[in-house]
């Protein structure tokens, strides 16, 4: 245990690789307890096997619909819980969920909130209202001290949405990967074979699931477009039947030696987790200047603002294919260096405000 820092509370709905926020919240935890740190968890449920050294509090499960009252629920639970089980106790309240009692919140994107006009004003729904405010109550809580954005894309959004984050520390915490031994195997050895692309997105719309069809079709080649995701239920039929595009539905891990290059066109990504996944694997990545993981600085990737011409997409694609499937991996941040710029930056920082408010 690290005598230097109170224990760390996160809370977070579900501690589990569940989804993307969710992975990023279990993969930072596990890392802080490898470096000697005391973490607990206020959850409502978890799944998998964690670390025995995990301190778990379980409030009561929600009804999962609808979803703000379901989120507004675990937040009163969680706040009572805090209320009587640490106020007395010195230890950081680190959230991922729109709480209203912690110290340090990690904001993963992108905001709900949007600029207001007086039209949007009388449209908007009680749903909608409700989520801005939970929101809002995040940032802007009295105890928050600390913001931690996944990207400069979301920082930046923070800030011109509520001018009032410009008053507390707002910093950058990129998600990481694991490095693992990969292969080098090559896919396209033989010239002859078409290229392979692929796509990764449940959520296809924002992610562009459309452009890259567009972009695959504007190519003089018949290249093929295999599509992680989404279930052939979820997409209309010209995508499900278009002889080009393979939907592969979920998988658990992606046969990333068989592309040469991910198309990632997406219309808003506050990180975009399977550009670092693609670049570490040392396969080449097409995407739009609207992904936060862009900043990273990889290298064989191109990034065009989502509006581009069809024709630059296509010209971006041959540049990248030029060469041939010559893979160079790209490994730039992993959980580890999260954890560890946790354990030696936001941390302490955040220790230090908890003992001026005591």
């Amino acid at each position: 245990m690290n005598i230097n820092l109170p224990p760390v509370i996160h809370i977070v709905r579900r501690f589990g690789c569940v989804g993307g926020m969710e992975s990023y919240v279990w993969n930072l935890i596990h890392e802080l307890i490898k470096q000697g740190l005391h973490v607990e968890v206020i959850c409502e449920e978890t799944f998998g096997e964690f670390d025995s050294k995990i301190v778990i509090h379980r409030v009561s499960k929600s009804r999962p619909k609808p979803r703000w009252k379901s989120m507004r629920r675990f937040r009163q639970l969680v706040t009572q819980y805090v209320n009587d089980n640490f106020k007395r106790r010195h230890a950081l309240i680190h959230s991922h969920e729109r709480s209203n009692c912690h110290h340090l919140t990690t904001f993963h994107g992108p905001p709900i909130k949007s600029p207001k006009t007086f039209l949007r004003s009388l449209l908007i729904s009680r749903r909608i209202s409700a989520w801005e405010q939970m929101e809002k109550d995040e940032l802007l809580s009295s105890s928050t001290t600390q913001i931690l954005a996944v990207s400069t894309i979301v920082k930046n959004q923070l800030l011109d949405l509520y001018p009032e984050v410009s008053g507390k520390q707002i910093n950058i915490a990129h998600p990481g990967i694991h490095p693992q031994p990969i292969g080098r195997s090559e896919y396209n050895k033989n010239p002859k074979l078409p290229k392979k692309f692929v796509f990764v997105g449940k959520e296809w719309r924002r992610k562009g699931l459309d452009l890259a069809i567009e972009i695959l079709e504007a190519l003089q080649n018949q290249w093929t477009l295999d599509v992680f995701g989404p279930s052939r239920e979820d997409l209309p039929l010209r995508f499900v039947t278009h002889p080009l595009v393979n939907i592969a539905g979920w998988k658990e891990t992606i046969p990333w030696e068989e592309y040469e290059v991910l198309i990632h066109p997406a219309r808003k990504e506050p990180f975009g987790m399977v550009v670092a996944e693609a670049r570490y694997h040392g396969v080449k990545v097409l995407t739009s200047s609207k992904v936060g993981s862009v900043e990273l600085g990889f290298r064989d990737l191109v990034a065009l603002e989502p509006e581009s011409p069809i024709c630059e997409w296509v010209k971006a694609l041959e540049r990248l294919t030029a060469d041939g499937d010559k893979r160079l991996s790209d490994c730039l941040w992993t959980w580890s260096d999260l954890a560890s710029l946790h354990k030696s930056t936001f941390y302490p920082i955040a220790s230090r405000e908890l003992t001026k408010s005591k």
